[in-house]
């Protein structure tokens, strides 16, 4: 008899255990589509843990469904603000939204929002006939250009739009432009940092 009670209390605990771990397993889960930005899926897994007992009244999962919630929103209207070419407030959602997620697979758009921003006004100061206005929007492009390299956008295309932005302000007499040009101080820091690397990586060879 007594063999078979331990056998039972056994096969219970064993139960208990394999019961914990598949319900943590479902937590790890809602944890990782969370982290990759599956936030339909991280919402309705939370939910559906918040109705298990041993979850109830957890702030944690309490907290991740508002979150998943909001980051759905947020993300909803930084792609449609970006279709509507309104990228400072698309930035902002999009900002909200790597506050409360910072691993969101999109993260690498903001700097991709202020380069069509930036390209957007370069194409705005060339239909203009008003050279002051064409001066000052110019300006404005080039700060945004500027402004997608120093939130890490990696493309050397950015060099030569500054470049071009910068050759017509040099010509205009509204644009009070010096060299060394933003163009150049860039491309020269690019360069040094490229060589830095090739000298890095031969020293490692």
């Amino acid at each position: 008899m007594k063999p078979f009670l331990s056998t039972v209390i056994i096969v219970l605990a064993f139960c208990g255990v394999s019961s914990a771990q598949s319900k943590q397993y479902l937590k790890e889960e809602a944890d990782d589509y969370f982290k990759v930005g599956r936030y339909w899926d991280a919402f309705f897994l939370y939910r559906d843990l918040a109705k298990i007992p041993e979850f109830q009244g957890n702030l944690s999962i309490e907290n991740q469904i508002k979150n998943s919630s909001r980051a759905m929103y947020l993300w909803k209207k930084t792609e449609d603000y970006q279709a509507f070419r309104k990228y400072e407030i698309a930035k902002q959602h999009l900002s909200d939204l790597l506050v409360i997620n910072p691993h969101d697979p999109n993260k690498n758009l903001l700097p991709r929002l202020t380069l069509e921003q930036a390209s957007e006004m370069q194409r705005l100061a060339m239909s203009q006939r008003n050279p002051q206005a064409i001066a000052d929007i110019l300006t404005k492009a080039v700060k945004l250009y500027n402004l997608a390299l120093d939130e890490g956008l990696k493309d050397e295309m950015v060099f030569s739009l500054i470049k071009q932005c910068e050759n017509v302000l040099e010509k205009n007499k509204y644009s009070n432009i010096k060299q060394p040009t933003t163009y150049g101080i860039n491309f020269e820091k690019e360069k040094d940092a490229e060589r830095s690397r090739t000298v890095e990586i031969i020293k490692n060879l």
